[in-house]
């Protein structure tokens, strides 16, 4: 059962002490990213993806006891948990990739100091080379390295000597350090074998260079979330890279051209929790199945129409006023408008395929334009201004595929609690769930 969303960070394996992968979500999860598989959420805003969520929901095998340490990044996040607010998922483990090292180094004696804080973040103290001798004893065909929560710096990542593990390592995890910009040259020379990297909140700078990170050409998966990024990276000798985290930075824009090297390959960007204004720029990307855009400064859908094989939208917590620009998004699956200002459904007419469609926290007053989704099986409302139950009939009724329903916190329910969920099942007979509670057994 998850905890707090501020606990996310630690939660998620990529992030904690003796933990082992991670995203936003669970069968008791508010899926915030981060759905059947819920993200991690600010304000029950997914802002990372199932992809990170998962991570999170697997503990080692090498270990019964879960050391789950503070992230360092102290952004509120509210609880994620199976609340009114909306549904629980249950996460799905990851099949691991063999051998798994995960290394946890006795804390330093001396705490950071708070002085000299700056962009980066404040000082600790850096580890000597002498303490990291300890990676000289793994052998050399070590398939991942889980180096979390240990205050390296930047300065510390040569001693460890990455290179030695280069035919044969594929996973490398340095989230929760004080890693900054730039990262030491030639530091991942080698990692000919490297299919993820993991930053994850650390102190990196503006931008990550390609110069940093062109010794692992291989690379699919990267993660640079929570970190002081203004910018995107442009990593041009990467060209296998499928999924991009670059969550809860300090991205307000993406410039044309910025993102062109993933092109041909990026099926998933997550960019939740940064400063963005408008969707743009990202239309080159036409190969993406996962766009996440949770709390950022967005007021309106566009620029959404090369998106063909979209699958995911999600573009919860932001400054929406109206459902336009769907229309290119013929696959689309899961769309996430939840904490926006809408006040009408509508512009779902060529998103014939949708499965979970998550409108809760907005000021619509009715259910509609709904009905023609046969595929639907997730209908989240909850906290609207519905004031009746006359529209299940004619909207809800005729989905066949329809399990879930969340309508609690409108008018409809709240004015008439004692009956609710009577009418809701007389109205619905094919769901199996409303709001948090299951009405039978699938």
């Amino acid at each position: 059962m998850w905890r707090q969303a501020s606990d996310l960070v630690s939660m998620e394996p990529r992030l904690s002490t003796r933990i082992s992968h991670a995203s936003f979500l669970a069968t008791s999860l508010v899926r915030t990213d981060l759905c059947p598989y819920y993200l991690i959420t600010f304000c029950n805003t997914p802002l990372i993806s199932k992809h990170q969520a998962q991570r999170a929901g697997i503990t080692s095998t090498m270990s019964e006891e879960i050391d789950v340490s503070k992230s360092q990044d102290e952004t509120p996040i509210e609880e994620i948990s199976t609340s009114s607010n909306g549904p629980s998922t249950t996460s799905k483990p990851r099949a691991r990739l063999g051998p798994m090292e995960i290394v946890q180094l006795p804390a330093s004696d001396s705490e950071p100091d708070d002085e000299g804080e700056d962009d980066n973040g404040p000082a600790g103290e850096e580890r000597g080379e002498g303490d990291l001798d300890f990676l000289k004893e793994y052998p050399e065909d070590t398939e991942e390295l889980h180096l979390q929560h240990l205050r390296l710096k930047s300065t510390s990542l040569p001693p460890l000597n990455f290179p030695r593990f280069g035919s044969h390592l594929k996973r490398l995890c340095l989230r929760q350090n004080e890693l900054t910009s730039p990262l030491p040259q030639g530091v991942f020379d080698g990692l000919n074998e490297l299919d993820e990297l993991d930053m994850y909140d650390n102190r990196l700078g503006a931008r990550v260079t390609d110069e940093e990170l062109k010794g692992c050409p291989n690379l699919t998966s990267l993660d640079l979330s929570f970190n002081n990024i203004r910018h995107p990276p442009h990593l041009p000798s990467l060209t296998k890279v499928k999924i991009l985290y670059l969550v809860q930075n300090k991205i307000s824009v993406v410039e044309e051209g910025e993102l062109d090297w993933c092109k041909d390959t990026i099926t998933s960007l997550e960019l939740g929790g940064n400063r963005i204004r408008v969707i743009e720029n990202l239309e080159k990307l036409i190969k993406l199945e996962e766009l996440w855009l949770g709390k950022n400064k967005i007021r309106v859908l566009e620029n959404l129409n090369t998106f063909a094989s979209l699958k995911i939208l999600s573009i919860q917590s932001n400054r929406i006023t109206k459902m336009e620009g769907l229309e290119a998004l013929v696959n689309l699956e899961e769309l996430y408008l939840s904490h926006n200002g809408l006040t009408k459904i509508e512009g779902l007419e060529k998103n014939v395929k949708l499965k979970t469609l998550d409108i809760g926290n907005n000021m619509i007053e009715e259910i509609e334009g709904v009905s023609h989704l046969v595929d639907l099986e997730e209908f989240w409302a909850s906290y609207n201004k519905i004031s009746n139950l006359r529209a299940l009939d004619t909207q809800l009724r005729p989905l066949q595929n329809l399990g879930t329903v969340y309508l609690e916190g409108n008018p409809c329910q709240t004015e008439d609690r004692a009956n609710y969920r009577r009418k809701v099942m007389l109205a619905l007979p094919q769901i199996s769930q409303i709001d948090a509670t299951y009405v039978k057994l699938s």
